[in-house]
Order: C-alpha cells, then structure tokens, then sequence
C-alpha cells in the first residue's frame, strides 16, 4: 500500500531492537534507514556491506534496457546494464550492488560510478538517506574524474549527476533536486532522441513532486506534471517498449481523470521484465483504474511469484524493500482486485498470506504496514460468513487501528447474523479508538487514519440502521462516510477498500428508491469500473426501476469471476 508519501520526509528506523527474521537480521543494521515508503519500506545506502556480500549473479528476465557505455570489459558492460535495470525496476539496493561489482571488474568506467550514485539518491517513492550521501557524492566525484574518457553524452550525465549531491550537511535536498532537475533539462534538450535521458529527465523531475503530478481536477497537469508526460511520450516515440519509460508513464497518470491513457503502456510493459517483480506488477496501477480486474490478478500472481524467486536468490543481500515493501504491495494488489471480481479463494489466501509477510515489529514504524494489516479484517467482513468473522482473534491493542478493523469486521458480521445491539457496540468501539487511540504517528506519515475509521464506524452504523429499516438514518450515514471517503486522497490500493456509493446504492434500493440507487450505483463504477459487486446492483437497481439492464447484465457475466451465492444487497 503502498504505501504513504515520500514527500513527508519522515523516517523511521528499521532494525533499532526490533527482531526480524534471521534472514532479515543477517542484512540490516542500525545504519539502514527506513522510509515511509509508497511502497515500500527502505532503500537502504548499505555501503558497508556491499564490499563484504558476494559479487551478485546477473539475473535472467530483467528486461532489455542496455547502455552502452565506455569500458573495454564486457562484463563490466553486463554488470552496469543489470545495475540500471535494477534502479528502473525499483530494486536499488541490488542495483548498487551491480554497479559496484562493474566498477571492480573496470575501475575506469566512471558510468558504472555514475551509476552507483544515480542509485544512492531519491526516488518517487523514498527520500534519500542521510548516510547515503557521502557515498553518493564519492561515487559521483569519481565519475567526473573519469569522464575525460567519456563519450559526450556520458559527460553530460555525469555533470548533471554533481548537482544532485553536495558534501555540504546542511545542503536542502529540495534545491540539489531542482538543480538536477535543471541540469537534466539541458541534457534532455541536448539529447531529445536518446530515450534513456529523457527517462532520466523525467524521473529527476517526478521527483520534485512524487505522487502529485495532478490539481484537483484531474485533468490539469501540476507543477512539472506536462513536462513530465512529454518527455516520456519522447522516450516511448523513440523506444516504444523501453521498460524505464513505459514504467514512470504508468505512475505519471495514474491518479489523472484519465488512466485509460497508459493502458498501451501496461499491455507493453506486461511480460517485458519477468524476474522484475515491481515491474510485472505495475500494469495493473492502470488496471484497477479501468476496470481490468482479471488481467490485474494475472500479472499480480506473477509478480508475487518473480518476487519470490528474486528472494531466494538474492539470500541475505534481499533488501527490507523487497522483503516488507514491493513484495507484500503485490500482494495485497492481488487481494483488492480479486475482490472486485469476488474471487474469494483468491481473496482469503492472499489476506491471510499478507498477516505472514508483514511484521508487527516493522509495523510499528511505518504506517502503511498497518494499513496492509488491515487487510485481512476487510476480506472476511466482504466475503466470510458471519461465524468464521466472530472467531476471528482478537489482535490486541499495540496497533489500535488494525483493533478497530478487527471490531469493523466483527459489527458487519453481527449485522449479517441479525444481532444488532452486538454490532452497535463494536461501531462503538471503533469510535473509542478514533476517540481515544493515539493515531498521530500514522496520520503524520499522511495515513488519514481517523477518516479512515471514520468510515468503518460509519457504514457499521448505516448498516444497522438499514436492518432496522430507519432509511433516512442509514442514508444519513452513508454520505458522511462517502464525504470521508472522498477526503482520503487517492491510493493504490484505495484507503477503504470498496466504493461507499455502492452500499448506499443497496440502501436506495431496499427502500423502494430504485431510480436514486441507479445513480448511486453508476457513481461507484466511476470510481472503480467495472466493480461486479456495483455492476450487480446496477442490474438489480434498473430491473426494478423497469430500465434495460442488457448492457449491465453483459458487464456483470464479464466481471464477475466468482459464486454468485456471495451477492445480495446486504453484501454490497
């Protein structure tokens, strides 16, 4: 879930006392920050312990991006090549490792230095670590000195890269990312149909702004939002299939009124890198978006299982990101979008899979642990029958928002079972720890967490005012939590995991207000298309407002993959 945003620049530390895995403890130390991640955990700098770790093997199934660079070694060649696929698949931990193992095979490549400190610095999805700075402004100093050697592009490159790193400790990050920014332009300008620097371009530039590439609309570009997309439609015009490129186009859109228009770019990134975990799953950042739940599914299974393989490879040199970060968003990726086909062996095993692959230790520092531990509370409360949700255990109280999930799943299930004073007292208990809990840690990390369980207290209540048949009550409850819902802001996955409308649209229904429940029905399809628990009640809502459902009816047999047995309005 990733994740939270990187902008907060917010750290905590991973491995201060806390007891990981062996596995886990065997490549990390106090040294090792760790980022509120989007989604991930931490890109450590790790410069220590590369030198004492193996020479990492080249890895099969990274993709095609190749550079060619000035060394007479070819596997310095290989080895700088499988670095900069790294860094563009969002392992950069390995990456480095990469880079550094091309420098020992050719001191005298100053890419290969170049490189290493490209991969030390920020991404959209991590500020930079405060020990990765000295390395970083080594490797690039060595890189300059080198250059003499250098073709004119690799000079460029290198001249750009000095200005996103100063010795100086009290040097603002933000103003060394906006003169990399503008030295990147010149290269950019310099170069317009080298696809690999308008990538590099654009990337500096997403970084002036990771996650906000949007106003409020949607549709007008923020800030370097424009620029951004135009060079990397420079980038696909030049190398339609460039993995790099087609990759920060998914992230450039994705939260714009139009993801439609990266859907291309996820059907050519799909299958270009399979031992790429990140990679294989990041078309379906645009397939949630439109509504392609089952190709989601497909290419998340895939990722989870590239991760896997990646990990056992890696060993004890696997980063905290792969392990606590891009692994588990993949994850809880295949669960969301399985929901929304209503695929409920897919859905339960991966909740269950995400409470095995994530830490209570690491949960403590990041918020977006938490949110994914959650997961598990909403899965049931969507798909279980009302007895496996009550013998759910309680999960205690170091994480009260996880407890208050725990408590949402509980009052849904006693709605179901037609205990209504049951589920009152834990739409209460939700209340109390919104009330009570100290939930500022996570909220300073930017995880809404009090509209978040908001939400969850809110459609308990509406639930059981529904069942009582007290319409205007639930109604009532409904757009209040839709109004908190709205308050989020956007995320993949969404911070609550289905549209509101579609229970209100349950609701308009039950109360004889078909015409009503039809527009609220639609309205939760804009938000996640093709949802087939929202197509089913739009189906319902216009047979008995005496519209023609043909065409929902088609749409529905399309996206729904599972037992139809799991639908009624109660359900919705």
């Amino acid at each position: 879930m990733i994740a939270l945003l990187r902008r907060t620049g917010l750290r905590a530390v991973l491995l201060a006392g806390v007891a990981l895995a062996p596995a886990a403890l065997a490549h990390d130390n106090h040294q090792r920050g760790a980022e509120l991640h989007r989604p991930g955990v931490a890109h450590a700098a790790g410069e220590a312990r590369a030198t004492t770790l193996a020479r990492p093997p080249l890895y099969q199934g990274l993709g095609e991006i190749s550079v060619r660079v000035t060394t007479a070694e070819p596997l310095a060649q290989a080895y700088f090549d499988q670095g900069l696929r790294l860094v563009w698949a969002f392992n950069h931990a390995e990456a480095i490792r990469s880079f550094r193992t091309a420098q020992e095979i050719d001191p005298g490549c100053a890419m290969c230095f170049w490189g290493e400190a490209f991969a030390l610095g920020p991404n959209i999805n991590d500020a930079m670590a405060p020990e990765a700075v000295a390395p970083a402004v080594a490797a690039a100093r060595r890189a300059q000195a080198l250059a003499a050697r250098a073709t004119p592009k690799e000079r460029a490159l290198i001249e750009a890269l000095q200005h996103r790193y100063s010795a100086d400790a009290k040097a603002e990050r933000a103003a060394l990312d906006r003169a990399f920014a503008d030295a990147m332009r010149k290269v950019a300008t310099a170069y317009p149909d080298d696809a690999d620097v308008q990538v590099v371009f654009a990337d500096a530039l997403m970084n002036l702004q990771p996650w906000d590439y949007w106003e409020a609309d949607r549709v007008t570009p923020k800030g370097h939002g424009g620029e951004i997309v135009a060079a990397l439609e420079r980038a696909l015009a030049v190398a339609p299939n460039h993995p790099a490129a087609l990759h920060l186009s998914i992230h450039a859109v994705e939260a714009s009124a139009d993801p439609s228009r990266a859907e291309a770019a996820a059907d050519r990134l799909r299958g270009a890198a399979p031992a790429a975990g990140h990679l294989v799953h990041m078309p379906a950042h645009i397939y949630v978006r439109v509504g392609r739940y089952a190709d989601s599914i497909a290419v998340n299974r895939d990722a989870v299982a590239a991760d896997e393989a990646m990990l056992a490879q890696m060993g004890e040199a696997a980063s905290p990101l792969y392990r606590y970060g891009y692994y588990p968003h993949n994850v809880h990726f295949l669960m969301i979008s399985a929901q929304m086909a209503g695929l409920t062996q897919d859905v339960i095993a991966s909740a269950e899979k995400l409470v095995r692959v994530t830490s209570d230790e690491v949960s403590e520092k990041l918020a977006w642990v938490q949110a994914i531990k959650t997961a598990p509370y909403s899965a049931h409360a969507q798909f279980s029958d009302p007895a496996t949700i009550l013998a759910l255990p309680d999960p205690g109280n170091r994480f009260p928002f996880v407890k208050a999930y725990w408590h949402y799943a509980r009052g849904v299930a006693q709605v179901y079972a037609g205990n209504l004073a049951a589920a009152q007292t834990e739409a209460e208990a939700i209340g109390a720890i919104i009330e009570g809990a100290d939930l500022a840690g996570l909220e300073a990390q930017f995880l809404p967490a009090r509209l978040v369980l908001g939400i969850a207290r809110d459609v308990v209540r509406a639930r059981i005012a529904a069942s009582r048949q007290d319409w205007a009550e639930a109604e009532r409850l409904l757009h209040a939590a839709i109004e908190a819902e709205a308050g989020t802001g956007y995320m993949e996955p969404p911070y609550w995991y289905y549209p509101v409308r579609q229970t209100l649209g349950a609701v308009l229904l039950k109360a004889g207000r078909a015409g009503e429940a039809v527009a609220a029905f639609e309205a939760a399809l804009e938000q996640m298309p093709r949802n087939g628990w929202a197509l089913w009640g739009l189906v319902q809502a216009k047979r008995a407002a005496g519209q023609d459902a043909t065409a929902e009816e088609a749409a529905f047999a399309k996206a729904w993959l599972g037992e139809k047995r799991l639908l009624s309005l109660d359900r919705l």
